[in-house]
């Protein structure tokens, strides 16, 4: 009886080697959008805060009174405990980005309120700036786990696994819900891509979970967007947000609100498709390609009774 305690016990044991373990994983990335102020000037800003390798943080910012200028590019290093990050525009004349300025905050704990100094690159000057988030849930903390399946196809099995399955847990770890997803794939060698990111512009933070497409070149991932709704306080699959193919992803512009999708063939021929978000819908509101041969199409839209309704046409 002993022994086939043992051979069981080793059994297990065996199993338990072989068979990986996965645990829940927290959602570190996210992008905030931030409105307020450098020293009396008002601002809106956007920043994605990345957690990958290193770490890193992205975003744009622009002066409130002149929404339709070209945005001024931030960067810099994940934020520890203190959090630096410069400011670059495009310099024409050099063909390249110069920085203009900088911003510091001493003490960073949370992502709803960045304070500190900026100082003018050019002029050495400081003065204070205010930063608050428009999301309500800029400091959430969700935790994610997807089930791992053997791919059917041998050659995938090798590089990647299977998975049609999400389960989310709120900052204690205990389950928010489990989501059904369409089969897809992973690649075994990087960590899933997830993220958390106000895709209907409600002010709650959605998430955004990659997935790849196996032996593909081009466009080789896609992205799930699954919608918070605040009644619930549950995730929705969305099919609006969830486009068919070509356009695998879609990509998000807080200081807009807008969504787009782009597509390209490397040969020149290329196009975007931007849309508005009405009631968690997408609806078009331009579009434009151009060709290998410089055709040039511009197509401006307006919604009208819950449609997306041409309203001017421009070739070239």
């Amino acid at each position: 009886m002993k022994l086939k305690v043992n051979r069981l016990l080793t059994g297990l044991l065996l199993i338990g080697s072989i068979m990986p373990v996965f645990s829940q994983q927290k959602i570190k990335d996210r992008t905030i959008t931030y409105e307020g102020s450098i020293d009396k000037y008002p601002i809106k800003a956007f920043i994605q805060y990345g957690y990958s390798n290193k770490g890193s943080v992205y975003g744009k910012y622009i002066y409130t009174k002149y929404p339709n200028n070209e945005p001024i590019m931030l960067s810099g290093d994940a934020p520890k405990k203190a959090f630096t990050f410069r400011e670059e525009v495009y310099d024409p004349k050099k063909g390249a980005f110069k920085t203009t300025g900088k911003f510091s905050i001493e003490s960073f704990s949370q992502y709803d309120k960045l304070e500190g100094k900026w100082q003018n690159a050019s002029t050495s000057s400081i003065v204070d700036f205010h930063l608050k988030a428009v999301e309500k849930n800029a400091d959430v903390v969700y935790y994610y786990e997807v089930n791992r399946l053997t791919c059917e196809e041998e050659d995938y099995n090798k590089y990647y696994y299977r998975f049609n399955r999400v389960k989310i847990f709120d900052e204690n770890k205990k389950l928010i819900q489990t989501i059904s997803l369409p089969d897809s794939f992973a690649y075994k060698e990087s960590p899933l891509s997830i993220s958390l990111e106000d895709y209907n512009f409600d002010g709650y933070l959605d998430i955004v979970l990659s997935h790849d497409y196996p032996f593909v070149t081009r466009g080789d991932y896609g992205q799930y967007y699954l919608i918070y709704t605040p009644t619930s306080k549950q995730f929705v699959y969305n099919k609006s947000f969830n486009m068919a193919e070509p356009s695998k992803v879609i990509l998000l512009n807080p200081l807009k609100q807008t969504l787009s999708t782009v597509t390209a063939d490397g040969n020149g021929n290329e196009s975007e498709t931007t849309y508005t978000v009405i009631d968690n819908k997408l609806y078009k509101i331009a579009y434009w390609e151009s060709t290998e041969e410089n055709d040039l199409l511009e197509i401006k839209y307006k919604v009208i009774n819950g449609k997306s309704v041409e309203v001017s046409r421009r070739t070239k």
